[in-house]
């Protein structure tokens, strides 16, 4: 009943148990309590341990350091708490009633007989001392007592909460949540000076002359109201300020893009415009049948020339698409083997006119028809490749095309020249960026491999770069590609087209365009193979023309004086039937049209376009696609120029021109005169007719000199013979 167990030590049981019953004597609710000192050997037969009380008294004889024992039980129905503690003979006295039944008084013999109680030795536990308690009954007299103290408690506790929330609520909720409210309507708008009002309300400025905490949280609030309004004007200023900045910056840099638009547009069309009619026409000339091998090799130069220049105006031009946005697949089918032949053929002189060796290697399951972008995939290869001649001084370069085991296109660059140095990887695809062997060399814009980067990622690839300073390096990168089954070749239209075939209608094509060599080359072109041409130099002209003469096709320039390209297309589609196909020429990659989808193209009413500078072959092929023209070739494909040096003494190794001025002293002055004349026209059969006349035992000049010709160095012949010219007279 009591917080800790309690027993009297040190005394008789008698007067245990005596004093354990004086305590409750007065307690008439704890009927059920009972004090027992249960043993196997009671000398009172009502202390006879039941079997419960025997393994109580079993635990303390056989665990001596065993002190007490506690818990439930049920006795007769009723839920009892226990707690023991063993009971040992510590006096010897006590042997005299409890040795054996001889020695006992006759009076306990009497009253418990002479058959228990007895055999007792010193220091035995001989009973389980053990107190019973009706736990029921004194968890019911508890809970009694505590829902009294709960309920008085309870009452107590609800007058005090009710007396302080008035107090609460009065002086401190009331006064709170009215500047809450304030701040709250004040934080969905501007503070201004004039709503400061707001804050200095009777209430507010009763509550702020308390010296309590809502009287300073009061004038707090007053306070920061007035610190609020005044940072208020002064945001407000600023962000005025900063907004006026903003749209003026805004407005500079939409007018730069504008004109940065507005200049590549000017500069494609500008440089792509001359750049058209030179390539054109040396196509012409190559078709001549009258030139010869070295005049072929001049025209093939000016192509390669030319394609050159266009390739560094196409880069420049394809990084602005791409920051744009602008750039797009443009996957078909095409012959994968036929674009390694043109790289073999294309870099096969470039590489062995600096005396290394280029190849190709295939692998056998390498399909033949592929679905991908062939444009986009022809640049990165030409990109790559043109790298690795350039900086390859000795050994060879290898383009190698696999199916790689997740049967992607993979296709790997391998070359053995200078090598890139670790530091400059990281940064080898940044626009701009060359490595230090790019700037060694002087030539690049540093855009060709930001492209590649840009196109592998686009064809859904990634390329990666392995490289060694003065080893070499090794590009690799690999796009998803369709393989699909091969189709009709077209081969034949690359063949020589000697003209149009027989059984065929008199085909009308009206050129328009506001450049008269524009205009010439697609004549000069087209009328040879039998074609009726017409040309127009304005919309409006053309406009004319196609009401009267109904051609069947018109080739479209878009940029024209007065009624432009589009314009002029829009009325002739509109006005002539039947309507003649409109095939659209631009010198321009930005031209709108052609970033837009083939729904919006064809909104424009063109029907297709070619920009310039175009091939030959490329307009062919688009009168046989859109009107079903079928040509005439020659037996055989003519095969491509070779470029042959006109010397007259092949040299086979590179011989250092290790001249000097001093060795032209050999010959005359009017002779170094005719030298430099034709070094300044770059007339390399020129120079070769003036070599023929040094004597046969200056041959180490004859030599020097073809391999100045034979590598182009013009301009160092130039140089050596300056100091023997007649200075002109100062003025």
């Amino acid at each position: 009943l009591l917080t800790e167990t309690e027993f009297v030590r040190e005394t008789v049981p008698a007067f245990s148990a005596r004093t354990v019953f004086d305590q409750f004597r007065d307690r008439p609710e704890y009927s059920s309590f009972f004090y027992k000192e249960a043993t196997p050997n009671p000398t009172n037969p009502k202390d006879l341990a039941d079997a419960f009380e025997t393994e109580l008294f079993q635990q303390f004889q056989h665990q001596p350091d065993l002190t007490t024992l506690s818990g439930y039980r049920t006795i007769a129905n009723k839920r009892m708490y226990y707690t023991a503690r063993p009971l040992v003979m510590r006096e010897a006295s006590c042997l005299q009633c409890h040795s054996t039944a001889a020695v006992a008084p006759k009076s306990q013999l009497k009253t418990y007989g002479d058959k228990t109680g007895f055999h007792w030795q010193l220091n035995d536990v001989i009973a389980a001392q053990t107190i019973y308690v009706p736990a029921d009954e004194v968890f019911e007299h508890g809970w009694h007592n505590m829902t009294l103290i709960m309920a008085i408690f309870s009452a107590i506790f609800a007058i005090a909460v009710l007396a302080i929330n008035r107090l609460l609520k009065r002086n401190v909720i009331q006064p709170i949540k009215h500047l809450t409210a304030i701040a709250r309507h004040l934080s969905h708008r501007s503070l201004t000076p004039e709503q400061l009002g707001d804050f200095e309300t009777p209430t507010i400025v009763k509550v702020a002359q308390r010296q309590d905490e809502p009287g300073q949280l009061a004038r707090t609030f007053q306070h920061m109201a007035h610190e609020v309004a005044e940072r208020e004007q002064i945001l407000s200023r600023a962000v005025e300020d900063r907004t006026a900045q903003l749209v003026e910056r805004t407005q500079e840099a939409q007018q730069a893009n504008q004109a940065k638009s507005q200049f590549l547009a000017n500069m494609s069309h500008e440089l792509r415009t001359p750049l058209n009619i030179i390539l054109g026409f040396s196509q012409l000339m190559a078709r001549t049948a009258s030139l010869d091998v070295t005049q072929q090799g001049y025209l093939n130069t000016i192509n390669r020339s030319g394609e050159h220049l266009l390739g560094l105006i196409n880069n420049v031009l394809e990084l602005s698409k791409i920051e744009a946005g602008k750039i797009t697949l443009n996957e078909t089918d095409f012959d994968l083997h036929g674009v390694l032949d043109w790289l073999e053929s294309t870099f096969q002189f470039k590489a062995q006119s600096k005396g290394i060796q280029f190849k190709v290697d295939r692998a056998a399951n390498l399909p033949q028809q592929i679905r991908a972008d062939e444009s986009k995939l022809r640049q990165v290869l030409v990109n790559l490749i043109n790298n690795a001649i350039k900086f390859t001084q000795a050994g060879q370069v290898t383009l190698r095309a696999i199916v790689d085991r997740a049967n992607r296109l993979q296709f790997e660059v391998k070359d053995t020249g200078v090598g890139i140095a670790p530091t400059e990887l990281k940064q080898l695809f940044q626009p701009f960026v060359q490595t230090e062997s790019g700037r060694n060399a002087e030539e690049g814009t540093g855009l060709g491999l930001a492209i590649v980067d840009q196109f592998v990622h686009l064809m859904g690839g990634e390329i990666t770069v392995e490289s060694q300073v003065g080893v070499g390096t090794t590009f690799r990168f690999h796009i998803q590609a369709l393989f699909v089954e091969a189709v009709q070749s077209r081969t034949a239209i690359h063949q020589p087209i000697t003209g149009l075939a027989p059984g065929q209608p008199n085909y009308r094509i009206l050129v328009v365009d506001d450049v008269p060599e524009n205009r010439q080359l697609l004549v000069e072109l087209l009328i040879p193979l039998g074609f009726e041409v017409q040309q127009a130099n304005t919309g409006e002209a053309a406009i004319d023309l196609c009401r009267t003469w109904l051609p069947h096709l018109v080739w479209m320039d878009i940029r024209l004086p007065g009624i432009n390209g589009y314009e002029a297309t829009r009325r002739i589609k509109t006005m002539v039937q039947p309507s003649p196909i409109v095939i659209a020429l631009t010198a321009s990659v930005f031209e709108q049209e052609f970033d837009q989808d083939q729904e919006q193209t064809i909104a424009l009413r063109c029907d297709d376009f070619v920009r310039k500078p175009f091939r030959a072959e490329t307009i062919f092929e688009k009168l046989a696609a859109h009107l079903g023209v079928r040509y005439s070739h020659a037996a055989s494909p003519m095969p491509e120029p070779k470029i042959q040096t006109p010397v007259q003494t092949p040299v086979q190794e590179p011989i250092q021109a290790s001249l000097t001025s001093a060795d032209l002293t050999v010959m005359s002055a009017e002779w170094i005169e005719q030298l430099a004349q034709a070094a300044h026209r770059v007339n390399a059969k020129l120079i070769l007719k003036l070599l023929d006349q040094i004597p046969p035992e200056y041959q180490h000049l004859i030599e020097r000199l073809t391999w100045l010709v034979n590598h182009f160095r013009f301009a160092e012949i130039l140089t050596l013979t300056q100091p023997h010219l007649s200075q002109p007279e100062s003025e």
